[in-house]
Order: structure tokens, then sequence, then C-alpha cells
């Protein structure tokens, strides 16, 4: 793609660096919409079962001037989501006015971790076509951390559908990079992706 220069420009690469407009986004207006607090059931926690959720209809809408600035955002400056415990969550909704948090969703929580629990493939070092629990479902085989959930190897799964390896790195840089982009900076495109053998 070319480049514009200016009229005055005396072609000086470092001049025409300084010259050269900052991106910036702007907001107007910006409207908040309020949802009640109530009990989730749409997510499951680590432990214990009591989710937070909102209501299905906002009870009260807010619109704010949004002006402001970001520069120079590095990665000590995020502020990572952390955990609530379940002891927190139902104070939570207590004080947000629930009389009642139902125990059947804890139940169904601990259900649904122990189903995550059991599942990928129990091949150990190799994964054959005639006994790998991925490859008889028609899925890859995945590796989350250590050998959970697949056992196999990266030089030993013969699964057609592949093996996808989790990368923390990979995920880290796509965090770092989305609210970088959010915060009002521009980075390279980066696309999330499982690394590990086809």
């Amino acid at each position: 793609m070319g480049k514009r220069k200016h009229s005055t420009d005396s072609g000086d690469e470092s001049d025409d660096s300084c010259k050269r407009l900052k991106k910036q986004v702007r907001f107007g207006e910006v409207t908040i919409y309020h949802f009640p607090r109530k009990q989730g059931f749409v997510s499951v926690p680590s432990s214990g079962g009591t989710t937070l959720g909102m209501a299905r209809k906002h009870v009260l809408i807010e619109k704010i001037q949004v002006n402001f600035e970001v520069d120079g955002v590095t990665i000590g400056d995020r502020k990572p989501f952390a955990p609530v415990a379940q002891k927190a969550r139902k104070t939570i909704l207590k004080t947000a006015g629930v009389r009642r948090i139902l125990k059947k969703e804890e139940q169904d929580c601990a259900q649904l971790r122990l189903s995550r629990i059991i599942c990928g493939c129990s091949c150990g070092d190799i994964c054959y076509p005639q006994t790998c629990e991925c490859i008889l479902s028609g899925i890859a085989c995945q590796v989350d951390y250590g050998r959970f959930p697949c056992s196999c190897q990266a030089n030993g799964c013969q699964n057609n559908h592949g093996r996808k390896q989790y990368n923390p790195s990979v995920v880290e840089k796509h965090y770092f990079e989305t609210f970088s982009r959010l915060r009002g900076q521009t980075t390279s495109k980066t696309v999330l992706h499982y690394v590990g053998v086809a």
C-alpha cells in the first residue's frame, strides 16, 4: 500500500513518521442496562454450585458520556479475573435479595465437573484407530495440561481427526491483545489456535 505524503515532505522517513496521526477510538453516549442479580444456572464453577446470573429483563437504563484516552498499556496493567468463592457468591446473591438458593444447581455442577474429568482417550503413548475412544467418537484428541484429558503423546497420536494441545502462551497473548484493543491500542492481529500435530 502506498504512503500519502504531505505537500511539505522532504522525503525523510523519520520526519514522515512524526507527522502521522495517532489512531483513536471515540465514544459518545453509552447506554448501560442494569439487571437484577439472580442465581445463574449457566456456568460451572471450579467448586460448589451457586452461580451468579442476572434476570432476563433490565430494571434501569442509564445513559452516560464516555470521554477517555488510553496511552501505553503494559501487561502488568491488566487485572486478571479471579474466581469468586462459593460462600462469597451466596453472600452476593443474598445481598441482592435472592431469598432461596436452589441446591439442585450444586448437584448439577458436581455432575458436570465429573463428566469433564471422565473424558479423552486412555490410549497411553500411542493412539490406535481400533481402540482410541476419540477416534471411535469421530473427534480430535485434546491435551489441556500434562496428559489430560487425552493421554497420548504428540508423536504417537494416530488420530486422523487431529490432536489439539493447549498452549498457555497463545492464550496469554490473545488475552493481552484483546484487552489492548479494547483500551484503544492497536496491535497486530492474532488468531487463537491450538498447536499440535494434525
